[in-house]
């Protein structure tokens, strides 16, 4: 895969608090949905979606939202979550079941994008952590 060299969160009004979370490098979610984009040119659009379960992590080359969304673009390639990310070459690689869980990884660092709020359920959200949250865990 192409090297990585600029992530975006895109976050609904009310959760711009993700952005300073990521910058202190703490575990985060949002409603919205964040865009890895490549050196060649390429974008990948990822947010939470109800296939093939209910809570489950999707990606796509286009948003996951409709054109009239009100979403707010936030560029978070130097936070402290991310930064180590940029430059690398980055695999994304489902490693739970259903697609719940998201590794974005390099060789040295990763994050993951996890389908449920702080392990529970009940929530349509993207969690951004280091390590899993309940039920995975460690």
């Amino acid at each position: 895969m192409p090297k990585l060299i600029a992530i975006c969160y895109r976050l609904l009004n009310g959760e711009a608090s993700a952005v300073e979370a990521a910058e202190n490098n703490e575990i985060h979610d949002f409603g919205g949905e964040l865009v890895l984009t490549f050196d060649d040119g390429e974008k990948s659009f990822i947010s939470w979606v109800n296939d093939p379960v209910q809570y489950a992590i999707g990606t796509k080359d286009a948003s996951h939202f409709v054109p009239d969304a009100e979403l707010a673009d936030y560029d978070v390639s130097d936070t402290s979550m991310w930064a180590s990310l940029i430059g690398q070459d980055v695999s994304l690689s489902f490693i739970a079941a259903n697609n719940q869980v998201l590794k974005v990884s390099s060789a040295a660092d990763h994050v993951l994008l996890c389908s449920y709020e702080r392990g529970g359920w009940w929530a349509d959200e993207v969690t951004v952590c280091r390590q899993a949250p309940a039920p995975y865990g460690a």
